[in-house]
């Protein structure tokens, strides 16, 4: 896999030398934590606890997680834990956050490495369009009451936002520093517009967890409880109603919710029952320029944390996995199982060669008013965000097990489907 820099090297040697015990995944111990830092104590309910208890044990016997890994492990499951105490004390505190509508969000859905993460950057210059921010994914609600300066000798709410900002950056730059390569794949920073997957973590079941440690036996604990997808989706609202009502107590207007993660391929119809008015953008590209590159790209987050990373597993799991769930998603959307009329197709060809008029054109499919000066923001925006302006993103075929012939015969219903070009 890729080389480590040498203070982490160093500091999972040192780790072995002393047992990657020292570093407990205990879940009632991190729960225990979290109550205790919070002074709070209603985490959910029952299956919300045992979905915690079942993914945090799998973490803990099968990830393989290095002296680093379990440290992130640790401090990310407190942290939601924690979240999920304050996020339920403001609901039982203020249940009119259940009457804000969240109206019309626009979902960019795709395969990794299509497009979907410029896509969402470039529609997120528009004033009108919201999307969560990386650090309130992660830390969403104040972790103090708010005060005012002049009468109290407290913080006010901007030096406490600029406290949970550092906080973000802290933990959302810090992969990067881990593992240097990140960065030639996707920009990590604590104030770009984030995918969905940094507060669906706030479900033990949702794919955050999946995507960052290894943990088969809660997918096996999983498939008894189909219930906990719609619970994710039911969450995930609540979330958005919660930064809605608080943009609402600052003057903010909320307009369209603007949102992103790959993962919400596997769970479109459950997406459509949570928001039946919902808007996809779905991203398309050549098989052949993203497959291997995503392969690549899951095994960099694994290996941030894990030494048992096995690359030809990660170039199977990407090419069999989103080729099911892209030729799912095809037969949803013919057989009215979703409404092919809130679809708007995206093609990464198009976005490379006119970026400008390739997002004017989701917006007329939309429906949505052009801003004035749009077309100028997306060029100075990309202007800044240069091809490999942190490297170059380095991967072969043949270091994920796979063979280009055969990923272009695999995908071939799916390329033809959506007519896209080869690269």
């Amino acid at each position: 896999m890729y080389e480590r820099p040498d203070w982490v090297r160093r500091l999972n040697a040192l780790g072995q030398a002393t047992g990657e015990s020292t570093v407990s995944l205990d879940p009632d111990e991190l729960l225990a934590i979290a109550r205790e830092t919070t002074g709070l104590t209603d985490v959910g309910d029952e299956l919300d606890i045992e979905s915690m208890r079942q993914r945090v044990r799998s973490i803990d016997a099968e990830s393989n997680a290095t002296h680093i890994g379990r440290i992130l492990a640790r401090n990310e499951i407190v942290r939601v834990l924690q979240t999920r105490l304050r996020l339920r004390k403001v609901w039982a505190e203020h249940p009119e956050i259940f009457d804000e509508k969240i109206t019309a969000p626009i979902f960019v859905i795709g395969p990794p490495r299509t497009g979907t993460t410029i896509t969402l950057e470039l529609l997120a210059l528009d004033p009108s369009l919201r999307a969560p921010v990386s650090w309130e994914a992660s830390h969403p609600l104040p972790l103090r009451p708010i005060v005012d300066p002049a009468t109290d000798g407290g913080a006010d709410r901007e030096a406490e936002e600029a406290e949970r900002m550092a906080m973000g950056e802290a933990e959302h730059e810090l992969w990067a520093d881990i593992q240097p390569e990140l960065m030639t794949v996707h920009e990590l920073r604590h104030d770009l517009p984030c995918e969905c997957v940094h507060f669906m973590a706030l479900n033990f079941s949702a794919g955050y967890w999946s995507m960052q440690y290894n943990s088969p036996l809660f997918g096996l604990w999983v498939q008894d409880h189909p219930e906990l997808v719609a619970r994710e989706y039911a969450d995930h609202r609540k979330f958005l109603q919660t930064l809605q009502w608080q943009d609402r107590q600052l003057g903010r207007n909320t307009t369209n919710w603007l949102l992103k993660t790959p993962g919400h391929l596997m769970a479109i119809p459950e997406l459509f029952a949570e928001y039946p008015d919902a808007l996809i953008v779905s991203t398309h590209r050549d098989p052949l320029k993203w497959v291997a590159s995503a392969a690549s790209t899951t095994a960099i987050l694994r290996w941030i944390r894990s030494n048992d990373v096995d690359p030809l597993v990660q170039g199977q799991t990407m090419s069999i996995g989103f080729r099911f769930m892209v030729e799912q998603l095809m037969g949803w959307r013919t057989d009215g199982t979703v409404p092919e009329d809130r679809f708007v197709d995206s093609h990464f060809d198009q976005l490379m060669t006119s970026p400008a008029d390739a997002i004017r054109q989701v917006y007329d499919r939309i429906g949505l008013a052009w801003p004035e000066g749009h077309a100028e923001a997306i060029k100075n925006y990309l202007a800044e965000k240069p091809k490999g302006k942190f490297g170059k993103h380095e991967y072969t075929f043949e270091q994920y097990g796979l063979d280009a012939d055969q990923l272009r015969a695999e995908y071939a219903t799916y390329v033809a489907h959506y007519n896209i070009t080869e690269e």
